[in-house]
């Protein structure tokens, strides 16, 4: 709509060199790279079983979240009103509606408010503030809409609190949700597939979703069942720093390496394993290496 147009061009306005810089890295608070700082975090210092969780709300989040993009097929609004509205900064290639980016703050956000928010009063508030300030972000940046970010906002929490109650009836057989979990995945490539859109931008993003969520889950189950690493018996602060510094090391090395000889024109290649990958470190090879030199 042009009033939300405006509304962007009216943010765009107070743009200066160290605003989009600012805004740049806030936005950064809606992409993977910030939801694995976190989950990371959580599944190997704190609670695997919440972690775990965590994960899959995410993920199942972030894939129907690109299908109803699929669905709506909204332009960007620099696409949309290019006297408007101008990219700060790489623009995006998949559809505008609703906010990814939006949506996955709001559901990590979400789900750290459920299970901290009475015990650190703090928590909501800092998520509560990463989530409007992304959404501000997204628009400022020129990337989405008013109607995008809300509507990202209300899918997130949304999610966040219906995969949520769903995980929680698995009680303590939470790892049988590999099943489930293997079967969505196929139908959801095989959907894509059945699309033509396997190679497209928002196919790639789904299926860089669908090869995290079936190797972590895959990874959990084998971990819960055979590794067993106490993420708590390890408590001395250089232990954890050291944890983090080479599993996150690692994770990224295989997310960003993988780019040099993977082909990036074979979604299935590029997206799907590479992720697949980074997941099954993160799920199962990592605990096994930390229990094997005592970290």
């Amino acid at each position: 709509m042009l009033f939300e147009a405006d509304l962007i061009e009216l943010l765009q306005h107070m743009s200066t060199g160290f605003t989009d810089v600012l805004f740049t890295g806030i936005t950064q608070l809606g992409t993977e790279i910030a939801f694995m700082a976190v989950a990371v975090v959580l599944y190997w210092c704190i609670d695997k079983r919440y972690a775990h969780r965590l994960f899959n709300v995410y993920i199942l989040g972030v894939a129907f979240t690109n299908f109803l993009k699929l669905g709506f097929k909204r332009p960007r609004p620099f696409d949309a009103y290019p006297d408007k509205v101008t990219s700060i900064g790489d623009p995006e290639t998949t559809y505008s509606f609703p906010s990814g980016h939006t949506e996955s703050i709001a559901s990590i956000s979400t789900m750290l408010t459920i299970e901290y928010g009475k015990k650190h009063t703090a928590v909501p508030v800092v998520c509560g503030c990463a989530t409007l300030l992304v959404m501000i972000s997204r628009m400022y940046l020129g990337q989405h809409y008013l109607s995008d970010v809300f509507c990202g906002l209300t899918a997130g929490v949304f999610f966040a609190i219906a995969f949520n109650a769903l995980l929680s009836l698995m009680g303590e057989r939470e790892e049988f949700f590999v099943i489930p979990c293997v079967a969505l995945a196929v139908v959801l490539v095989s959907v894509l597939a059945g699309l033509g859109m396997l190679d497209s931008p928002s196919g790639a993003d789904i299926l860089k979703g669908v090869g995290a969520f079936v190797a972590f889950d895959i990874g959990y189950f084998v971990e819960k069942r055979y590794v067993k690493y106490d993420v708590t018996a390890n408590r001395a602060w250089w232990k954890i720093a050291l944890r983090l510094v080479i599993g996150m090391g690692v994770a990224l090395g295989i997310q960003q390496g993988f780019k040099l000889f993977l082909p990036q024109s074979i979604s299935m290649l590029y997206c799907f394993l590479r992720y697949f990958s980074v997941a099954a470190w993160v799920s199962v090879a990592a605990p096994a290496l930390f229990k094997a030199v005592k970290l």
